[in-house]
Formats: C-alpha cells, sequence, structure tokens
C-alpha cells in the first residue's frame, strides 16, 4: 500500500487520510463538497445554482444499483448529467469530469477507507481513487511474500465487497487486485466471473504498469472511451480495454487527429493483432473514440468487410455495447449510393457497415463520374473514416480502386488478424508506409499466449491412411478458390468447379466419414467430455449432414448440431431430410433458420448441450467460443482461412484450458511448411505446434520439478513425503516455481494423455502429483483435488492419485493445535528437531495468515515470524536456531494470551497495551492508563460508531488529550507522540467495533 500510494503521488495523485476526507457519512460513498466544487469549476459557462446541484446529486445518490442504475451512471461520466435549468427552462448536461483539461480535475488517493450498508455490511478498502469526489477505482493489496494469498484473493474480496455495499460499487468502475502480480477488472456486481487483465507498459514491472494505467488522464481515457456495459443474448456484463488495445485505438486516434492539426500528412495504417486478443472491440474503440471528437465535426465512418457473417457478427458486437449506435448494414448498391449522394452529395454522417463487394464499379461508374464533377462531395471530405476488417483478402483490384476513388480524403485502416504474407507485399503499399512503417500496430502470436490472452494451438494428424492424394491436394490448393470472396464464388471458372469436384467425391464418401467420425467419437470421450466442446470442419453442405447422421451411432444424438446455410430448394437429399428433421423439433418449430442456428450457437458456447458443431463455412471466422478446445479438420483450408479456422480454439478457458488442439484427417497441415514460407518467419513464430513439442514442453517441466525434489527418495513414506515438502518450499521462489510449473504440468497431461508419454515419465508425474497433493494437504490447506472443476477437468490426475495412495488419511506433519500444550505433544509426536522445527514454522505462517488483523497478539509478534521463515528460507538450514526461535515465539505467544486473560482485557484494550509497551516498554502504570482511556471512549462507542464521524471525532480528542502526558513524562518528541497516536486509533477501530 505505502508503495503503491507513494507512486500515485507522483502522478499528481494527492494523499488525503481517511479521516480527512469530507465525507457526509460512511454510507455515502461520494465526496459531496469536492463534487460540487469540480462541477461548479468545470461547468463555468452553466449557469448552476443550489437547485441545480441537488438535482444532480439526486440523479446521481437515487440511481438504483442494479444494472440499469450502473448503466445510467457510466453514461453520466462520459457525457454528463443531464439536468433542466430552472431560469433557461431547457435542459443541460452537466460534466462531471473535464476531459479536455486533466489538470481541472481534482485527483484525491486514499486509504483504509470506511463504508457501510448497515452495521453487518460493512467494508474498509485498502486503496480508493477519487475523481472529483466520485469514487472510480478499488484497489485491494494482499502480502506479496504470502504464498499462501494471490491477487485472487484480493479480487474475491472486491468482488465480495460489491455485494455488501452496491451503493459504492454502483459509482466504482474499476477493481484492482495486487499481491504477487496484479490484475484490473471492470466493476460488475451482477456478474461472477468478469474478465480480468494485466496492464503492461514495456519493461515496467506489474505494479509500476498498473500505476502507469492509473495515471490520471489515461485513467479519465479509459473512464471515457474503454469501458461500455454489454448487453448480449440476454446477458449483461462491462468490457474494459486491454492494453494493446488501448495502445492500437490511440494511435489510430492520433494518426487522424494529427493529419486534421496538420502536424503530419499520414492518413493510413495496417494494424495487426493476433486472433483472439480482441480485434473486433479494438475497431468499435476506435470508432467510437473518433465518432466523438468534436475536431471531426459529425464524421462518417465505414467498416468494410468481406463476409457476411463478418458483417454480422461486427455489427451485432456494435450493438452489444451501450454505445451510439451504428446505422444498419448497408443491404444494397441503391442504399450504399444514398449514403454517399446524402445531403447534395457530401454524405450521410454516421458509423455505417458495409461488403466490399456493394462496390461494385459497373453500378457505381456513373455515381463516381458525378462525384468527380462535382468541387464538394465526400470524396473531398477528410472527415471520413475507412476500418477495413482483414483487408489483405479483398483490398485489391477493381473493387478496391473504387472505393478508393469515392473517397479519396478519407482515412483508411487496415485490421488484421493473421499475419501478412511475403505474396501481399502490396497490403503494406496500401496501407502502410513500409519500410519505415510496416505496421502502425503490432500484437505478435506470441506476445497473445505470453499475456494468456490466447493459447497455444497444438496440431496432430490422425488416421493417416485417410489422408487425400497429394496430386489432388496440390491441385486444390492451388487453385484461388479460398481466397474468392463471397460475391464471386458464383462466378469460378469452370475448371475450379471441376477440381474442387473432384475433392468433393472423396471427402463425402459415406464409408470414409464413417470411419472418421467413429475415431472422433472415441477421441472425444476420452479427452474432451464433460470438460471441452469440439468442432468438426467439413468440406461442404452434404459432408455435414453425413458427419451429424454418421457421429449419432457412436455418441448421443444430442451431442452434435450442425451449423450451416440452407437453399431455399434443396436438391439433395440427404440435405433435404436433415432440414424437415430440425424444423419439425419441438424446441424449433415456431422458429426461423436464422433463430435456430443462432440459438444452436449460443447454447454451444453457454449450455451443457450441443457438445459438438459440425461446419463448413459458417463460424470458422470470427466464432468465439472459449469452451471450443478441438477442431477434427477435415476440409482443405490454406493460408488465412486456415490460420483463421484453426485460432477458434486458441482461447482461455477456466485457467484449465492448456492449448486448443488441431486433429487433422485430411493431410492440409502437411502443408504448413509450404505455407507458413510465405509469411515473414518472425511473424508466425508460435502459431501452431506440432504434439512432440507439447511432448518436449511436459518432459522439460518433469525435468524442473524434479530437479527441485532431487533428494527425495521416491518410496511414498511420512519422512520422505516431509522431506518433499521442506525441499518445495526451501524458498518462496522454490515454491511458486513448484507450483506455477505442477499447474501447467497437470494441464498438458490431462491433453496429452498417459499414452502419448513415456512411462518413465508417466511414473515421475504420478509422483511429483503425490508431492504437489501432499503439500496442498500439509501446507496450502487447499481443498483444490476436492473442487468439482478440479475433478471434472483433471480427472486423470485425480484417478492416478487416488488409484495409487490414500492421501486422505495420510498424516505427515502431527495435527497439534497451537496452544499452550503445543510444544509437548509436539515432542510427543515428532521423531527428529527438522520435524519439530518444520512443523513449528508452517503451524505459525498459518496462524499468522489467519489471525493477522485480527488478533493484537498476533500484529504484534508477525514481525518475529516473519524473521523466522525468512530464517527458514536460508540455503543452509539450522534446524535447531530455527526450533528455537520458533518456540521463544510460541511461548511469548501464550504469555501474551495468558495476560490478556489475567487483566482481562479485551482485544482493543490489550492492543492499546501493547502498542503503548512497544514504543515506551513495560511500566505497570501503563495497565491503569489503558483501562481509563478505555472507560473515558466507553461511552462513545454505540453500536455503529465507526461510521459516526461525530463519534470518531470525540474518540480522536479523548485519545489525544490522554496521551499528551506522556511528553513530558517520557520526554517523548512530537514525531513519537504522533506515531503512538495515529496506531492507538487504529486499533481502537480496528478492535473496537
Amino acid at each position: 500500500e505505502d508503495y503503491i500510494v507513494n507512486k500515485l503521488k507522483e502522478k499528481n495523485w494527492q494523499f488525503v487520510k481517511a479521516d480527512d476526507l469530507e465525507r457526509e457519512s460512511y454510507d455515502e460513498p461520494l465526496l459531496i463538497p469536492n463534487l460540487v466544487r469540480a462541477i461548479k469549476r468545470i461547468n463555468y459557462n452553466i449557469p448552476i445554482d443550489d437547485e441545480e446541484i441537488k438535482q444532480i446529486l439526486n440523479e446521481l445518490r437515487l440511481k438504483h444499483t442494479g444494472l440499469e442504475g450502473i448503466k445510467a451512471i457510466l453514461n453520466y461520466y462520459k457525457f454528463g448529467v443531464p439536468i433542466k435549468l430552472t431560469k433557461e427552462h431547457i435542459v443541460a448536461r452537466v460534466q462531471l469530469f473535464d476531459y479536455e483539461n486533466i489538470e481541472n480535475n481534482e485527483f484525491l488517493v486514499s486509504r483504509q477507507v470506511f463504508y457501510y450498508k448497515s452495521t453487518i455490511d460493512k467494508i474498509r478498502v485498502d486503496i480508493i481513487l477519487y475523481v472529483n469526489g466520485i469514487p472510480l477505482v478499488n484497489i485491494e493489496c494482499k502480502d506479496p511474500i504470502s504464498f499462501s494469498l494471490s491477487w485472487r484473493d484480493a479480487y474475491e474480496q472486491i468482488k465480495n465487497y460489491e455485494q455488501k455495499v452496491p451503493e459504492l460499487y454502483k459509482y466504482v468502475q474499476i477493481g484492482v487486485a495486487v499481491a504477487d502480480s496484479v490484475r484490473y477488472f471492470p466493476i460488475v456486481p451482477w456478474q461472477k466471473n468478469i474478465d480480468i487483465s494485466e496492464w503492461k507498459d514495456e519493461q515496467k514491472d506489474p505494479v509500476d504498469a498498473m500505476i502507469e494505467m492509473l495515471t490520471p488522464n489515461i485513467l479519465l481515457d479509459i473512464i471515457k472511451n474503454f469501458i461500455f456495459v454489454k448487453v448480449q443474448f440476454g446477458e449483461s456484463n462491462k468490457v474494459i480495454a486491454r492494453y494493446m488495445q488501448f495502445r492500437a485505438v490511440n494511435k489510430i486516434y492520433n494518426r487522424v487527429i494529427n493529419n486534421l492539426e496538420g502536424k503530419e500528412n499520414k492518413n493510413k495504417g495496417l494494424i495487426w493483432h493476433w486472433q483472439g486478443s480482441g480485434k473486433t472491440l479494438e475497431m468499435i474503440f476506435a470508432a467510437n473514440k473518433l465518432f466523438y471528437n468534436k475536431k471531426l465535426e459529425n464524421p462518417t465512418i465505414f467498416f468494410v468487410v468481406d463476409r457476411d457473417d463478418l458483417e454480422d457478427q461486427l455489427y451485432q458486437d456494435f450493438c452489444s455495447l451501450d454505445i451510439t449506435k451504428p446505422e444498419k448494414p448497408i443491404a444494397s448498391i441503391r442504399e450504399l449510393e444514398e449514403v454517399i449522394k446524402h445531403d447534395d452529395y457530401q454524405g450521410r454522417r454516421g458509423i455505417f457497415f458495409v461488403l466490399i463487394h456493394k462496390f461494385r464499379p459497373e453500378e457505381l461508374r456513373d455515381l463516381q463520374e458525378e462525384i468527380n464533377r462535382r468541387k464538394k462531395s465526400i470524396r473531398d471530405r477528410k472527415n471520413v473514416i475507412v476500418f477495413i476488417d482483414e483487408g489483405h483478402r479483398s483490398q485489391y483490384g477493381i473493387l478496391a480502386a473504387q472505393m478508393r476513388s469515392l473517397l479519396k480524403s478519407a482515412f483508411f485502416f487496415c485490421f488484421t488478424g493473421t499475419p501478412i504474407s511475403k505474396r501481399e507485399k502490396d497490403t503494406y503499399h496500401e496501407f502502410s508506409y513500409a519500410p519505415e512503417e510496416y505496421y502502425l500496430d503490432r500484437y505478435f502470436i506470441l506476445d497473445s499466449i505470453r499475456d494468456g490472452f490466447t493459447l497455444k494451438i497444438v496440431y496432430q494428424p490422425r488416421l493417416e491412411k485417410l489422408h487425400l492424394d497429394k496430386e489432388k491436394l496440390d491441385a486444390f490448393l492451388e487453385s484461388e478458390f479460398e481466397d474468392l470472396d463471397d460475391g464471386l464464388r458464383a462466378e469460378l471458372q469452370e475448371e475450379i468447379k471441376e477440381k474442387l469436384n473432384s475433392i468433393k467425391v472423396i471427402l463425402e464418401n459415406p464409408t470414409v466419414i464413417d470411419k472418421k467420425a467413429q475415431d472422433i467419437a472415441l477421441h472425444f470421450n476420452a479427452n474432451l467430455n464433460g470438460k471441452f466442446k469440439a468442432m468438426v470442419v467439413a468440406a461442404s453442405r452434404r459432408a455435414c449432414v453425413l458427419y451429424k447422421k454418421a457421429l449419432d451411432q457412436y455418441l448421443p444424438k444430442e451431442y452434435s448440431e450442425v451449423v450451416m446455410t440452407f437453399l431455399n430448394e434443396e436438391k439433395d437429399d440427404d440435405i433435404k431430410a436433415y432440414l424437415d428433421d430440425l424444423k419439425n423439433r419441438p424446441e424449433f418449430r415456431s422458429k426461423d433458420l436464422d433463430e435456430i442456428r443462432e440459438e444452436i450457437r449460443e447454447n454451444f458456447r453457454n449450455e451443457e448441450l450441443p457438445k459438438i458443431l459440425i461446419v463448413t463455412d459458417m463460424l470458422i471466422t470470427g466464432f468465439n467460443a472459449p469452451i471450443l478446445q478441438t477442431i477434427y479438420l477435415d476440409k482443405p483450408l490454406k493460408e488465412h482461412r486456415l490460420l483463421q479456422t484453426i485460432a477458434r480454439t486458441n482461447r482461455p478457458y477456466k485457467d484449465v484450458k492448456e492449448a486448443g488442439l488441431i486433429i487433422d484427417y485430411i493431410g492440409i497441415l502437411n502443408e504448413l511448411e509450404k505455407a507458413f514460407k510465405m509469411y515473414n518467419k518472425d511473424d508466425i513464430v508460435g502459431a501452431i505446434y506440432y504434439l512432440d513439442t507439447l511432448k518436449e514442453e511436459f518432459e522439460c517441466l518433469i525435468m524442473k520439478l524434479l530437479e527441485i525434489l532431487k533428494n527425495v527418495p521416491r518410496n511414498i513414506t511420512r519422512e520422505n513425503l516431509l522431506n518433499a515438502i521442506i525441499a518445495i518450499t526451501s524458498n518462496e521462489h522454490t515454491e511458486r516455481e513448484f507450483v506455477y510449473n505442477y499447474k501447467k504440468l497437470r494441464r498438458i497431461f490431462e491433453q496429452l494423455g498417459p499414452n502419448e508419454i513415456k512411462v518413465e515419465r508417466y511414473k515421475d508425474y504420478q509422483w511429483i502429483s503425490y508431492i504437489y497433493t501432499a503439500y496442498l494437504k500439509e501446507i496450502s490447506k487447499s481443498d483444490e483435488l476436492k473442487e468439482k472443476n478440479t475433478q471434472r477437468h483433471f480427472d486423470k490426475t485425480i484417478q492416478i492419485i487416488h488409484n495409487a495412495i490414500d492421501l486422505e488419511n495420510f498424516e505427515i506433519l502431527p495435527k497439534i493445535d497451537l496452544d499452550e500444550n503445543f510444544l509437548k505433544k509436539l515432542d510427543k509426536e515428532s521423531k527428529s528437531i527438522e520435524e519439530k522445527a518444520v512443523s513449528l514454522v508452517f503451524n505459525l505462517r498459518r496462524w499468522v495468515l489467519v489471525e493477522r488483523h485480527q488478533n493484537p497478539i498476533c500484529d504484534s509478534l508477525v514481525d518475529w515470524v516473519e524473521e523466522l521463515i525468512r530464517l527458514y528460507h536460508e540455503k543452509i538450514k539450522d534446524y535447531k536456531k530455527i526450533y528455537s526461535q520458533g518456540k521463544e515465539i510460541l511461548e511469548r505467544r501464550n504469555r501474551l494470551a495468558e495476560r490478556q486473560k489475567e487483566l482481562g482485557f479485551s482485544t482493543m484494550e490489550y492492543a492499546m497495551l501493547l502498542i503503548k509497551e512497544k514504543k515506551l516498554g513495560p511500566k505497570p502504570e501503563l495497565v491503569d492508563d489503558v483501562r481509563n482511556l478505555s472507560a473515558k471512549i466507553k461511552s462513545f462507542q454505540y453500536p455503529g460508531w465507526i461510521y459516526q464521524k461525530t463519534a470518531i471525532k470525540q474518540i480522536e480528542r479523548e485519545v489525544r488529550k490522554f496521551i499528551r502526558k506522556y511528553r513530558r513524562q517520557y520526554n517523548l518528541k512530537t514525531e513519537e507522540i504522533e506515531e503512538i497516536y495515529e496506531n492507538l486509533i487504529n486499533a481502537i477501530k480496528k478492535y473496537g467495533k
């Protein structure tokens, strides 16, 4: 906390003690005087009197703590509070923050601040950040050197606080959890599971990077432009920008603004962010921030895509946010002409979605000639911005040239989720300033994996003998079929159709599909069922239906569903029969095909069934389902289409998914080396891993863990398990490394299974798993192995542990309560000085973790215990010294506890005595002082006093008056008196509630 507060002060945050905050009461989250001053200061041009101020405060205070109230408050932050001016009789928006002049805002940081809803629902936050008297950020801190506590504990604490004091968290927008590392997340009280991110900034450590994120100008930018309520498919949540999204959006924004202000001439840029890292939101954030900038004077923004399904997905994602709604997608060439010709050819203002195929040369030729003849038109406007999704697929030739001609002065930004291939060097020419600037912003595959936004993708060939004939496959791959857009597929040359048909004959063979379906069912049941879900990518619509029929023989019928396009008049008998069956299913009878497809997609994401989707073109781009772990690939794909398809599997899922898996039934990925030669080598590192790479990683992790346990014999005995625990906990780094590497090893083992691992490595894994289980049981006291999530996702590991040894009743350290008889029992139960020392250290460590900040005796001894743990972590352990010092701590603990009983002191009174004795030494008169002071303040400690400012002030006055005599009595300096005063006040607040 000290470090964070001091660093925030360096970033122009002003520190104010909790007691000095201008609060009306402890149940009022807003600093009303600060807010009122800020409103008047920021809105100096609006005539605001006391009546208007009352309106504004009521708008904030009376908003409900549910979704609608929180949405409204966030919009007030962005756009101001609408109020009716008494004198002018008009509605004006009163701004709560000054986004133009950052210095015009007040930035306060405080710590250990109390809030309450009732005497039961009360909290004390570690650090709170106020902007203009409004609490915007809550930071909770856990001891970074405590292995038993992590950032997740701090996160859970904030989630708990959201429920206890909802009035506070309707204002707070960002939670920050700090311990061994740092995470930030949007405040979403109604959601249990939310997206959690880590802010990164070049070479800064996690805490310093977080401080950078909370720099006043960056924080206000996030509040205004990078955090939104999202409502999609009936589910409400909040989204907040990831650091690379924030970075890329502001590069785009600055390029536009700098050009308009004449600071630079650049008007385009290429942005490559790997599939799954949040490219879609990035485009939306950029459009929204530019749309509201006054310098653009009501702009026109186009989103240009090359596929119908991508247009639908992007439009739905945009509309799901509580944000400026775009116009409906441009559905025809006539609608596009209306947009461009609107307002005497100046063009309509707003946000529009359009397929590139709407720019048909033969249909727009006359329009282009008309526009060229005019002195002023949309062609000359600089406040036109074009965002192009996956531009390398469609931004060449006549269509692209036509679009550029119509929007000659516009800004063009191309986004891609896959790297640009060498043969697509024209992409650099069209959208970048190569070689000076190849990408305006780039987020590598390995960056995304490192940050945990995406996972590795692992490739495994399957059923080699069923692979396609290489010549036919080569012929197909040489065709340009997969590169052609939806609008031109009908115009394929006959020779390409023939190549395609020759492939389909094989890939639609029912006998071959049946054999593959049988293998898919075996693999799914052995590796995925109950854990993750899968997708079968078939070669054609007919192949999809044949796969469904085959899979239904080997898996329950409800496990799989087909998602594909149906024609108005289906000629294929198998497809027609499947379609009739689909429409007649009870759950789908009243729905059209679009609704059915949408329901299947959402059930796949969020419900138990279906477990497998069968597709051919749909969902292999733009579909995001973290539970999807495996793709069974039975369709020829190449280049971008291939990379986009396999990337469907790379989304993390509940910290139990190690990698996405591609099972290849067609041999297409045998062409990877050839396909990847088209890319710059550095760009595609980490795009895909072969199964052997995963095995090598497993081997490497095994060796790291065995190195920690190198001196521990393999047979499972009480003594050996104790030695293993001692080795693991030899120092903080080793302990963290062991747990981190074992969890990673376990995820890989679950993915590979025992059949893919050497026998000796399987035995190593089995033994290390025993050790980990013993560690959890004895040291961490975790029930992780009993949790449903662990049981379900790590069943292979759980099985080998439970089948081999009963650790449930296997005692390693003696179970002894930490009381006055502890040492006697320890002597009786323990065989060696090492065992005694270890048991004493771990019990004291656990005692401190449980009772710190709850027990004044523990608070007074915590420094001793931490010193003991440091002594235990020394490379060469002196167990006699460790035991001796631990024994001394325990005996002192017991003496202190006994003394408290003898004195008859409450925890508050005893805390006060220990504070005084720590500074002044053990003096008999201090006992009477504590009793007298306790009696004086007792009358002010009525129920709920801690939340009443008046009561606290009275207690503070009594304490200060009481200890004034210590200055002369003990010859103390002013700062020493202040130290005693602060410690006493904190103890009274902590223990006197």
